[in-house]
């Protein structure tokens, strides 16, 4: 089985993907092709590419719903006739990446970058984007270091030198000795600033590894449901925090604006010198400077994931605005894991549950 790029990829091209991909098996020609293509030759199956897509445009084969199994055959047709599958896939849509514009030379009227507005169906804002490790190098600080040599020291002589005996519990054989009285307090005291030294590179540890969720919270079922109706729902979800929480312009705060790349993209953020654009699920500007008050994602149980994490959460954090994260109500300390595991710093997280009349959200501290 391969995985598939469906049409919500037409005119995006944000080549997320690409990055994710372990074995370099998406492609497609700048200035030509309005939508990436999977190489269902090279695809293992790894599922990387799918978190890391920001319009949920890839699926496994098996999942591609009736209406989108069309772009099956145009993956496969364009690695064999590449004009064959364009003249298939039949679309108006023109390329977002010119040709120009890859090899820099991009001019003519549109915006400073080089990039015609008209392209874009949507429009963008450049931000800095925070550099992160790809994943967080254990380090011993100094104190951490003299520490450990010192709790070395203290346990080797206590066991070698222990002293002579000044405690013999009676009706035992047992012998305390002078060295191993004098040194208990100082390998405590070892112990103690180690740990305290040394405590973040733990939590790192920690967040590597599976976190124990209460049986309840586990869906033991078979059952999945439909792609179709996961995005409708998470659309749903979006689309009512947004309103709920971000409702801007409003009187309060009458120069800023809210942006939902949900159904259809509406604001990119621009990082990596103009290189790479990304659609967050909402996304509130500081009019008229154009500059970003809040970035903010939406995960739903199935997109709760350490590659989603790794390869989505990491590309939102930016050093001009926090990154909010909504997560399933129960699922914020697994949420954080991920985050602390992807190196993933500028982050705040919200939870989400369903009710009956609407989402409610509770902050996470």
């Amino acid at each position: 089985m391969t995985f598939v790029i469906t049409s919500p990829c037409l005119g995006t091209q944000d080549r997320a993907c690409v990055d994710a991909c372990p074995v370099d098996c998406i492609h497609f020609e700048a200035g030509v092709d309005a939508m990436l293509y999977i190489n269902p030759v090279d695809c293992i199956d790894c599922g990387a590419c799918q978190p890391a897509c920001p319009v949920s445009a890839i699926f496994p084969e098996s999942e591609v719903s009736e209406e989108e199994s069309r772009f099956i055959n145009i993956n496969s047709l364009w690695f064999e006739d590449a004009a064959a599958a364009r003249v298939e896939l039949g679309t108006d849509i023109e390329p977002v990446v010119s040709a120009e514009e890859v090899a820099g030379g991009a001019s003519g009227s549109g915006s400073e970058d080089g990039l015609v507005a008209e392209e874009l169906p949507y429009q963008q804002v450049d931000v800095t984007q925070m550099n992160l490790p790809s994943s967080p190098t254990p380090v011993l600080s100094p104190v951490s270091v003299v520490a450990l040599l010192l709790l070395s020291l203290s346990l080797f002589t206590m066991i070698m030198f222990p002293g002579p005996a000044v405690i013999k519990p009676a009706g035992t054989t047992l012998e305390i000795g002078l060295t191993i009285i004098l040194l208990a307090p100082v390998v405590a005291l070892m112990t103690i600033i180690f740990i305290i030294h040394q405590w973040s590179q733990l939590g790192n540890f920690s967040a590597h590894n599976s976190r124990d969720i209460s049986p309840w919270r586990v869906d033991v079922s078979d059952w999945r449901r439909s792609e179709d109706s996961r995005r409708a729902d998470l659309l749903d979800i979006v689309q009512s925090i947004a309103k709920e929480r971000f409702d801007f312009p409003n009187v309060d705060n009458p120069d800023m604006r809210t942006y939902v790349n949900l159904p259809e993209p509406q604001m990119a953020i621009e990082v990596q010198g103009g290189s790479r654009k990304i659609l967050p699920d909402i996304v509130v500007l500081d009019r008229p400077g154009g500059r970003p008050k809040l970035i903010a994602q939406v995960e739903s149980r199935e997109t709760l994931t350490r590659e989603q994490a790794k390869y989505v959460w990491s590309e939102l954090q930016v050093k001009d605005a926090p990154l909010l994260l909504y997560v399933p109500s129960g699922l914020a300390a697994q949420a954080k894991d991920y985050a602390r595991s992807a190196g993933v710093k500028n982050v705040q997280f919200r939870t989400w549950r369903r009710q009956p009349d609407n989402i409610r959200v509770r902050e996470v501290r």
